[in-house]
């Protein structure tokens, strides 16, 4: 027997609700701590180069943005802690 052919891929990004934010955004908000480390949340503003991971049920109960900040390196903001802000223009 053969597989009938869906046309999806299993890698294929999960429909959702529009976000309140674009990709190029200015954002201001907390990191997101990795569960079980004794990390401790930051405060980080930056331009939003992703929203959330694109695989379905990934960060469905924890949504957040992959944020580049000044220096050029990224960071995971919690979606639910994070505003728009002015950009920084120094």
């Amino acid at each position: 027997m053969s597989r009938q052919r869906t046309g999806r891929s299993a890698a294929e990004p999960a429909r959702s609700l529009p976000s309140k934010f674009s990709v190029g955004d200015w954002v201001e908000g907390w990191t997101r701590p990795t569960d079980g480390t004794r990390e401790q949340s930051e405060l980080h503003q930056g331009e939003v180069v992703q929203i959330g991971s694109g695989w379905a049920g990934v960060d469905a109960d924890a949504a957040y943005l992959w944020v580049r900040l000044p220096d050029g390196t990224e960071r995971r903001l919690c979606m639910k802690r994070t505003t728009h802000t002015p950009r920084r223009t120094s």
